[in-house]
């Protein structure tokens, strides 16, 4: 096993560590959040403030920042993709958000610690602080369009970005910037007790990954999570390819495996708390995170043990499974909701009303026998008559989801039953 390898192992084993943990139940969930906790208010400042202060900025940090700066332009334009596919708004919400920013500081920082070392972090962070802003201003504010659609303000979400600036990590950042500018360093005691708490930060990560994993996918979550990740991987791979053809020579071999390191990093652990937030599938942004991790971890493992001394040389496949991968994501994102999925009690209330008003009123209207609807719900889809006023219409009707949820109290049977009063038809 090469030098690379053993470290990745090693890195590997503290993740699996933390996950047998809590399948023997030492630990649990709310210790993982509780480590994410201290990992984002406490070690990864640390982090932060200690390398930014102590950087110096030459043509390979340039290069580093204009990669990033690349990277954030190029997911933004990919969460376009995801509009205009007749998703609910909370749903496209989740999709179009999840796409921007990258997970460095859980995941990217311990691992291109493990294989590059010091040299290879101080340039991640250099990234992370590009980064910092697609995940606490864009992606809020693409959160809170797709929610609020036409009502969106753009005063109140960004009065909301602005309590996102105040997190620790930014204020780091800001410090460390402040004394870049100043030419000032840290005090000797306050470099000693932040590197103190930087060098906890990547066991932490490394747990808290193992404690929080969970490889269980709900039904129906594949299809979103396949055209989010493929999406987000193929643009990132197509920019690497342009970065491996262009300046990686420049950067040196060991921050072109860097850049590249921190170019296919996953979803980012807030798409959860953002969930949260805005009322999304908080189950299907915690699943996105989990499978990314895999995906992601397996992608490094490539980086990680790839030949850069010819670099231009390894963008041709790099370029050519970026526009398979974009492809992919593309057209899964274009798609909408299959019709056997149920949707929501709002949404269908909404469908129930946009449906009835594309036909005219009727005076009267006859319609099957429940019994009729639950053959349905077993996969059997009658014809039943509509008997507007005088004339004898004949249709088909879906109404195993109206059923279903009638069940669960969700939208009554009645309800439905109004609907075809009102506007003539039956509508699930």
């Amino acid at each position: 096993m090469s030098d690379v390898n053993a470290r990745l192992a090693l890195a590997v084993s503290t993740i699996a560590f933390g996950y047998f943990l809590r399948k023997i139940g030492l630990v649990d969930i709310d210790v993982g959040k509780a480590l994410l906790k201290v990992l984002f208010n406490a070690t990864l400042p640390s982090v932060l403030l200690v390398v930014f202060a102590s950087l110096t900025f030459d043509a390979q940090s340039a290069s580093v920042a204009a990669c990033a700066l690349a990277q954030a332009g190029v997911l933004f334009l990919a969460h376009f993709a995801f509009r205009g596919g007749g998703r609910e708004p909370k749903d496209l919400a989740l999709m179009t958000g999840s796409t921007v920013g990258v997970n460095l500081g859980t995941f990217c920082y311990p691992l291109v610690d493990a294989v590059w070392g010091a040299e290879g972090l101080t340039r991640l962070v250099l990234f992370d602080a590009v980064n910092q802003w697609s995940l606490l201003v864009f992606a809020p504010l693409l959160y809170a369009s797709a929610v609020a659609g036409k009502s969106f303000s753009p005063p109140a979400a960004l009065a909301n970005v602005g309590k996102q600036l105040t997190s620790p990590c930014m204020l780091a950042l800001f410090v460390g910037v402040a004394l870049q500018v100043l030419g000032w360093s840290l005090p000797s005691p306050v470099v000693a007790f932040t590197s103190s708490l930087a060098a906890a930060n990547k066991p932490l990560a490394l747990l808290a990954l193992g404690i929080l994993f969970d490889p269980v996918l709900r039904p129906g979550q594949l299809r979103d999570i396949a055209s989010l990740l493929c999406l987000r991987y193929g643009a990132s791979l197509l920019l690497g390819a342009a970065v491996l053809f262009t300046t990686a020579s420049a950067m040196g071999g060991a921050c072109a495996g860097v850049v590249l390191a921190a170019l296919i990093s996953p979803v980012p652990l807030l798409t959860v708390t953002f969930a949260i937030e805005y009322g999304c599938d908080i189950g299907l942004g915690a699943s996105a995170v989990n499978l990314a991790n895999v995906c992601s971890f397996a992608l490094l493992l490539i980086v990680a043990n790839a030949d850069f001394a010819s670099p231009a040389a390894l963008a041709p496949r790099v370029f050519a499974a970026g526009v398979a991968l974009a492809a992919l994501g593309a057209a899964g994102a274009r798609r909408t909701r299959r019709a056997d999925e149920t949707p929501t009690p709002a949404a269908a209330s909404a469908s129930a009303a946009a449906r009835a008003e594309r036909f005219p009123r009727r005076r009267t209207v006859v319609v099957g026998t429940v019994a009729g609807a639950i053959e349905s719900r077993r996969g059997r889809v009658p014809s039943l008559v509509l008997k507007p006023g005088v004339r004898t219409v004949r249709g088909r009707f879906h109404a195993a989801a109206a059923v279903a949820r009638s069940r669960e109290g969700n939208v009554g049977t009645r309800a439905s039953f109004a609907a075809v009063a009102r506007g003539g038809i039956f509508v699930g």
